[in-house]
């Protein structure tokens, strides 16, 4: 693919209104495999799903993967190669809650998405305008488990806080989302 030479500094999207989120439950996505290149749009809107950016901050949603390795050093070679044998996926989630509010309220959607051991897909869409009434084109998805779900301690002038940690088993960057 040839790129083209560029001559001048390029503006990228602001990040703030364009990274919507949603919390899928697995019952609405099932059979998501390593090679699941595409999902229905129906997904993002399931009964079971919560679009997640109004009730968090810039930053509270994050993803790292950690690769495993091992050193290999054939007898033909004559340097160790670091070899990739899996990797570990870790995620944080902090949303707003309110523990006066009935679990069911709206200000609870996200707290109420993630029980702790349940399996759910977190679903990103970088670029795309969080307010817009038509589904991404592309997204990102993470399966995982929700291993923890505890409140924060609460700082003056903040938002009464919840975080959610997600052990990860599946990463598949720029999924197709389909009508």
């Amino acid at each position: 693919m040839s790129v083209p030479a560029i001559k001048t500094g390029l503006d990228g999207v602001i990040a703030s209104g364009n990274v919507p989120t949603w919390i899928i439950q697995e019952a609405d996505l099932p059979n998501i495999t390593e090679t699941t290149a595409a999902i229905p749009a129906t997904a993002l809107s399931a009964t079971g799903t919560v679009k997640a950016d109004c009730y968090h901050d810039m930053g509270d949603v994050s993803f790292t993967r950690t690769p495993t390795t091992r050193d290999r050093k054939r007898a033909c070679e004559k340097v160790t190669v670091t070899v990739k044998t899996g990797e570990t996926i870790e995620g944080t989630l902090t949303a707003i809650y309110d523990q006066q509010a009935d679990a069911d309220a709206q200000i609870n959607a996200v707290y109420a998405a993630l029980p702790e051991q349940s399996t759910v897909y977190v679903a990103m869409a970088f670029g795309h305008d969080s307010m817009s009434a038509t589904p991404p084109k592309r997204l990102d998805l993470y399966r995982g488990k929700v291993t923890t779900r505890a409140k924060n301690d609460p700082v003056e002038g903040e938002d009464l806080e919840f975080t959610a940690t997600l052990s990860a088993d599946l990463y598949r960057p720029d999924v197709t989302v389909t009508a």
